[in-house]
Order: C-alpha cells, then structure tokens, then sequence
C-alpha cells in the first residue's frame, strides 16, 4: 500500500509544487506595487526556494523507479509532516498581504488561497491524512479572514469554500478507500499471479522431471534438442542414447521394485560421471538420453558412463550387474534437425547392440546408407502383399544315425516390385520393429502348412517365431487356428523360437508356447547358447528340442569348441531333449556330432534351402540317403 501511494505521490506532489510556484507568483506580482519588497520579494523567495528544492527532490525521486517499503513509509511520513507547515506558510503570506491593495487584490487573495487548496488536496489524494492537515491549515484562517472584512460578498466565499473544502475531502476519503481496495485487490491478483506462476513453473519442472531418477525425462531431452538445433550456432555437439542389457530379466527375476532401484542407482552414477557440459535424462525404461556440448571429449565421457553403467550394484542384499549400449550422433555431420539427430543415435544404438554386442556406436556416413535402405524396406513393408510378395524355402533337418530327412524348417523368401530380392536377415530385423511381422508370420504359416501337407507324413515342418509374435495374442490366435484347420496331425508341426526373443518376457513366452505345446506341436529353442542364461531358460520353457547354434558348429576343430558342444549335447540328453545342430558344412563336422550323440543337423553338408517342387523330386526316392547326397553335393 504505502508504495503504491508513493509511487502516485512521485507524480503528483511536483504538479502540487508547480501549482504553488504558479498561483504564488501571480499574487505577488498582482501587489508588486501595493505591498513592501518583504512581502512580494523576500519572502515568496524564500518558499520558492524550499519549494524548488522539494519539487527537484521528487522529480529526481521519480526516475528512480518505485521506492522499496521502508522507503516509501518514510515518504509518506515525511510528506505528512511537511504539508501543514508548507500549507500555513503559504496561506499566512498570502493573508499578510491582504491589508494592502485594492478590492480586486484582496479578492486575489481569497481566489488564490481556495483554488490552490482545493489543488493541493487533489494533488494528495492517495494521502488524505495530509490533505486534511492541508485544509485545516488553511480553512480556518481562511473564514477568519474572510468574515473580518465584515462584507456579505467575503463572508459568503468563506462559508463557501469552507462547505466546498468539507465536500471534497469527503469525496476525498472516498476515493483513497476506493484507491485503497483498488491496491489491496492489485496485490492480491499479484500475489496469486505470482502464485500460478510458481505453480506453473512447478508444474513444468515435474512434467520436464522424471519422478523415478530425478533426471530430466524424455519431453525435457526433446525440448533441449529442439533449442539446441534451432541456435544454428554451427557448434558441434553430441546426442546419445544408452540402452541397459541385461535389465528385463533382473526386472522378472527380482520384482519392479528392485528393477526400480536399480534405474535410479544408475541415474545418480550417470549424473555423478557425466561431467558439467554432459546433460544426462531418462528417456524411459531402461533408456537414457545424453547431450554432451564438448565433443572432442565425448568419447571418453562415453566409456566412463559405461564403465559406471557396467561397475556391480548391490541393491539390499542382491549384487547386480547390467550393461550398457550407446549409440552417438554428431551435430552438423548426422544431421542439423532435432528428430534426424535422436533417429540416428537410436540407430547407432541399435547397431552397437545388434552387430557390437554393446559399447558404443557412432553413426557414420555408412551407417547412413544403412538407414536409408532400412527405410526402403521398412516403407515397402508397409505397402506390400505377403500373401503374393513371400515365398518360402525348406532347409532339410536329417537325423544323422539314419541318413533320411527327418523335418524341413520354413524360411521366408521375399520379392519386392520396387527393391527386387531382399535378404531375411534384412527385412524381418526391420519387420520385428513395426507390426509387418504378424503380416509375414501370418502368410509365412499358411503357405509352410500347405506345403506341408503335400510332404511325406514322416517329414515335420518347422516355424520361426519371432519376440513380437509371442506377446501378440491375435497373432497366436490365427497360428493356432491354422493348425487347427490344417487337416495335418500336430505332432509334425514345430515352433522354433530363439532364447534372445523369450528372454523379453520369459513367462508370457512359456505361457504362449504351453498352449501349443497342449495343441500336440512340438517346441524348439533356437540358437541355443547366444543368449545371457541359457540353462535357466531351458528349465522354465516348455520344451521338446534345442538347436545348438551354428557358432558352436563352427568351432568344432578346435578342442575348446569340441568339448564345449559335447557338454551342450550331455545337458540336454540330461534332461530329456533333442539336440539338432544348425551350420554342418563338413563331413568333419558331421562325424563329430555324430559321435557326440547329436541325433539332427541342418546345412549345406546335406542341403542348402530348397524350393518344395525341389525338395519333393529329392523325397520321391524314399530309399536315399540325404548323407550320400551331401556328400555328393559336397564334392560337385
């Protein structure tokens, strides 16, 4: 309150001067030649002078800007104390001026003493205190004056100046309690304006923070991106994404609540380990974002954040061990807008945990040719017709103590209009990313199921199912209802699935693969051996058949490899399962996993994928066998 009316006083009392300076001016001149130099000279000079410095003080006041509260009580007192002083100064000079001049001087002097009051008191309307010691200084001197000239005309200008006065201080205080509230309301809409704005504020940190670490979350990391890219400074900078490995089965193994701990103990060492010009979020899961403004040591930030990441955490009484996998994207040279910078580091990621096995990735111009003919694919995924664009091939499975072909695996050819022949390995990596992979999975079924019913009844077909098919239940559904309406018995029917696709969620996998394992159709753990836990998996999956994974294969002259792939075959015998080992090239190869117990193999020794009116020519002679035709292949 008291800064706002001195705020309207630093406006207001220099007028109040002006006004003083103006009116007593004019009644000194008017009695220039009645009153003595005292009276039109010394004395108006004198309150001029204090008047001209008091005026000067507030002009100068004024452009300061709005007092502090303190500073502005002791204006406002100060100002209190003047006003009667000033006021009975100026009305006793003009009134000791009366006694000399004319009729029309004196009624100069009534004039100038009620106007310039009736001015004053407009001028400190926002501080009525002083207003009315300025009317009570002067109003009663004032009648006084006016009913000792004993004349009708006078002593009706007093009373009514005297009733104007007692009028306008009314409205006066009305107007200052009007004033009053005004204020009062203006500090409360301030205060609650300052209010939502903290509120606000608040509201944006915690929808900027992610509530589990603490960190900037992933709508902050977008927003700094965004700011980042549209300075369009031309300084360089790095984004990265870092991916955990290894954190989904901790998360099942031990509960959300542990997994939850582990975010956080992972955020703070992230944090503690960035460095000043590294910003570190949580993108969400087990993802974090980095933008780092200092390049040229970006790198060895990286391998310090994944020696943290890396580093055992004990959590209670359970020590844990994780990974991590980052891939970079350099600003300008991967791209100068925020989404083709956090689309190609989540690539680089994507590669470093793919190809690398882990570590970090940075995205290169090859890696950019990588993601442009991904695109190509992944859009011709999109728009094309599986059932007219796929076909599929048979790789033969023979058991290798009787030479005869035991089960054929189906595996999906493509041929796009646009991109010509595509490789597996290509689209169906890019398909398990968007929905196209129940599509392919889908026609896939339909046409391994008619080819294998024009099979001999002791051939059993294999299928690949993928981590998206697992967790989609309408994909389940329609697999399950093709083999239902097959019209083939289900024991020849197996579904393969890789130890990396049931680690993502090891129970509904178990779960899906029990329902058809109660259908009557086999199941067959894929690439045994690449995964993080491979015996545990193999206890809790429902299964019929391990495929020893082609690395191992391959290994088999050496002595390590050799020992190693016998002690997989053992395991499994051990605990009631059918070993097939995948990639047999050479007639070495075979003899070893023979002797090893290994009933079935797959591979060039014996076959490459074949086309079914192929693979039926070669069945026609039910006495052949595939061990005497892989030879033969072999040496051709």
């Amino acid at each position: 309150m008291a800064v706002s009316q001195a705020a309207n006083l630093q406006r207001q009392v220099p007028l109040l001067y002006g006004l003083l300076l103006i009116n007593s001016m004019a009644v000194a001149i008017t009695h220039r030649t009645q009153a003595p130099l005292s009276l039109t000279l010394s004395a108006p000079g004198m309150l001029f002078t204090i008047t001209i410095i008091r005026m000067i003080h507030w002009l100068r006041s004024s452009r300061t800007g709005l007092p502090s509260p303190e500073e502005a009580k002791r204006q406002l007192r100060l100002v209190t104390m003047v006003a009667a002083p000033m006021a009975a100064a100026y009305a006793g000079w003009s009134l000791s001026l009366a006694p000399y001049g004319g009729p029309f001087e004196q009624a100069h002097v009534a004039l100038y003493i009620s106007t310039t009051v009736i001015g004053c008191i407009f001028c400190l309307v926002v501080l009525p205190q002083a207003a009315l010691l300025v009317a009570l200084s002067v109003l009663p001197a004032f009648i006084i004056f006016c009913f000792s000239k004993r004349l009708l005309t006078f002593a009706t200008i007093g009373i009514n100046v005297a009733l104007v006065l007692a009028v306008l201080l009314r409205v006066l205080f009305n107007g200052f309690e009007h004033f009053r509230k005004q204020v009062k309301s203006g500090s409360l809409l301030a205060t609650q304006h300052h209010e939502l704005q903290r509120l606000n504020e608040e509201n944006r940190r915690l929808a900027m923070t992610d509530s589990l670490t603490g960190l900037p979350n992933r709508r902050q990391f977008y927003a700094d991106l965004d700011a980042w890219t549209d300075q369009n400074t031309g300084l360089p900078f790095a984004v990265g994404v870092l991916d955990l490995d290894r954190f989904k089965p901790i998360n099942d193994t031990y509960g959300h609540q542990v997994g939850d701990r582990l975010l956080e103990a992972i955020g703070r060492r992230l944090r503690a380990t960035a460095g000043p010009s590294v910003q570190v979020y949580r993108l969400g899961g087990d993802e974090f974002g980095l933008i780092d403004t200092q390049v040229a040591d970006f790198a060895r930030t990286c391998e310090r954040l994944l020696q943290q990441v890396r580093a055992p955490l004990r959590i209670g009484e359970i020590v844990l061990s994780v990974g991590g996998s980052l891939g970079v994207a350099q600003y300008p040279d991967a791209g100068t807008k925020a989404a083709d910078l956090f689309d190609r580091a989540d690539y680089a990621l994507y590669h470093a945990k793919h190809v690398h096995g882990g570590g970090v990735c940075l995205f290169t111009p090859s890696l950019e040719t990588a993601v442009r003919a991904d695109r190509a694919i992944e859009a011709a995924l999109q728009a094309s017709s599986f059932e007219e664009e796929l076909s599929i091939v048979l790789q033969p499975i023979v058991e290798l103590a009787s030479g005869r072909l035991s089960a054929v695996e189906v595996l999906a050819r493509w041929s796009n209009p646009m991109l010509g022949e595509i490789s597996a390995m290509e689209f169906i990596a890019i398909a398990e990313r968007s929905t196209a992979i129940h599509s392919i999975t889908r026609a896939v079924f339909k046409k391994g199921l008619k080819a294998a019913r024009q099979l001999p009844e002791s051939v059993a077909v294999s299928f690949n199912i993928s981590a998206c098919d697992l967790t989609s239940a309408s994909t389940l559904a329609f697999i399950r209802d093709e083999i239902a309406s097959a019209g083939i018995t289900p024991r020849r029917i197996w579904i393969e699935v890789t130890e990396t696709a049931v680690m993502r969620n090891a129970d509904a996998a178990a779960q899906a693969l029990q329902a058809f394992r109660d259908l009557g159709v086999g199941i067959a753990l894929d690439d045994f051996g690449t995964g993080y836990s491979s015996l545990g998996y193999v206890q809790r999956l429902p299964l019929d058949k391990v495929k020893i994974d082609r690395s191992f294969v391959g290994a088999l002259g050496t002595q390590e490899g050799g020992t190693i792939t016998s002690a997989v075959i053992t395991l499994c015998h051990t605990i009631g399962l059918t070993c097939v080992a995948e990639g047999v090239e050479t007639e070495a190869q075979r003899r070893t996993l023979a002797e090893a117990g290994c009933e079935h193999a797959q591979g060039y020794l014996f076959s490459k994928p074949l086309p079914l009116a192929e693979l039926l020519l070669r069945c026609a002679d039910a006495q052949a066998s595939w061990l005497d035709s892989g030879r033969r292949t072999a040496v051709a």
